[in-house]
């Protein structure tokens, strides 16, 4: 059968990357030395932060934690979205946001991210221990006031959810973070961009089927994706409940990174032909699109696969055989935003204030220790220092402060007006 291929097929096809999504790993799970110190020791700053932590309330903040971009493209749609109802939480926009009387809090991770430098150290460790650094400073009541602050003299609101906005953070460091929340039995939501695709993918499936995942190299080479799906194909299978297809026994999680163009359609058909390509024949239930930057391109891509589905052109056919009924390209961030809405309304910890949301910024910065040598031209951590820093020491060598402009580089500036031009207005822009 003939298929359409775009411009640049022969770079789509000249050498596949591996699509498996699945990394291997020891079995069992193991804390890091962080989240034993925080359930076990009583002097640990964790301990104390958690044993602290009062959950009867609704005035927390929503946190956003990770890297520079995701955190931006996320914070956004929590101040803007409008996909529910807010009296009645159908899935309708009323023109109230969604969010309303609620207090976003990004935590831009500038020091350590991007995190994908840690698998060149195989150092992975350090991810684990950052995302519940992240995660710890997040729902505590304090912070430094600057780089040179080491008694947390600042106060600050405590989280009563924290979202995980980088896919190799999720897929690090979430574990880990659980293991401290169920040790205390805190009601504190925890959410995170992978297992929230996943899962909308799975539960929205028609039957038998793959999942496709279109993420950068190095979210693919990392199995964040077919990890997460592994552990929830365990979970339906130890339930043996109604919501378990044993179908899904055999689906399988197809990651791929075919470049990205600026046309819709063409986006379409690169990961499809990709697909084929690759040997799959099995339908595609949908796919995640991973890269934050993507996810403006989503309802675009889905009015070119709704036109495939309806043309009967004989062109598409081979097309049409792929994509399952009710296929569609998926945001995981905003598969997420919907899924901290539901989890504030089933828990009831919205704050029921009639305001528009409002935001509270912090960022990561290097801390006094770290000498300058190891600092660049922009005040950040040195890669060859960075990513070589041994998980467990202890040593401090970034802190959480207030975002200001100041705190931010002129080309982050720049970066956050462009990706979220309200989180930009309400944040660092000066009247």
């Amino acid at each position: 059968m003939l298929r359409i291929h775009s411009y640049f097929a022969a770079l789509l096809l000249s050498v596949l990357i591996p699509v498996s999504c699945h990394r291997s790993e020891p079995s069992g799970f193991l804390p890091v030395q962080l989240a034993e110190a925080a359930v076990a020791d009583t002097s640990s700053a964790g301990f104390k932060c958690m044993s602290a932590y009062d959950d009867s309330g609704n005035d927390g903040t929503i946190a956003v934690f990770g890297g520079f971009d995701e955190t931006a493209v996320m914070t956004e749609i929590l101040l803007t979205a409008d996909s529910f109802d807010n009296i009645d939480g159908t899935f309708s926009g009323d023109s109230l946001p969604d969010f309303a009387g609620e207090t976003i809090m990004p935590v831009f991770d500038v020091v350590n991210a991007p995190y994908s430098g840690y698998f060149g150290t195989m150092n992975e460790d350090f991810i684990r221990e950052t995302a519940l650094s992240g995660f710890l400073a997040s729902v505590s009541g304090s912070c430094s006031s600057t780089a040179f602050d080491r008694s947390l003299s600042r106060t600050k609101p405590k989280a009563k959810m924290v979202i995980l906005s980088s896919s190799l953070m999720a897929g690090y460091g979430a574990a880990d973070i659980d293991y401290v929340v169920s040790a205390y039995d805190k009601n504190i939501g925890v959410l995170n961009t992978v297992s929230s695709a996943l899962s909308c993918l799975v539960s929205n499936a028609c039957g038998p089927a793959n999942f496709g995942v279109w993420a950068a190299g190095d979210v693919v080479s990392s199995g964040v994706y077919g990890n997460c799906f592994n552990e929830m194909k365990s979970g339906y299978q130890d339930r043996k409940s109604a919501d378990s297809p044993e179908w899904l026994k055999t689906s399988e999680v197809v990651c791929l990174s075919p470049e990205m163009s600026d046309s819709a359609a063409v986006n379409v058909l690169a990961f499809l032909d990709r697909y084929i390509d690759a040997g799959y024949s099995a339908p595609l239930a949908g796919v995640i699109m991973d890269d934050p930057l993507a996810t403006c391109q989503v309802d675009s891509m889905n009015a070119a696969v709704a036109e495939i589905m309806s043309s009967d052109a004989p062109l598409y056919e081979e097309y049409r055989q792929i994509l399952s009924p009710g296929f569609e390209f998926i945001s995981p961030m905003e598969t997420v935003v919907s899924d901290a809405y539901r989890w504030l309304r089933k828990n009831g910890r919205f704050t029921h204030l009639v305001a528009w949301p409002d935001i509270d910024g912090y960022i990561t910065v290097p801390s006094l220790e770290v000498g300058g040598r190891f600092i660049d031209s922009d005040g950040y951590l040195l890669d060859d220092f960075k990513y070589n820093r041994a998980p467990g020491s202890g040593a401090a060598t970034y802190r959480f402060i207030p975002l200001s402009h100041s705190a931010l580089c002129p080309g982050l500036a720049k970066r956050m007006e462009q990706l979220a031009p309200v989180t930009y207005k309400k944040l660092v822009y000066v009247y």
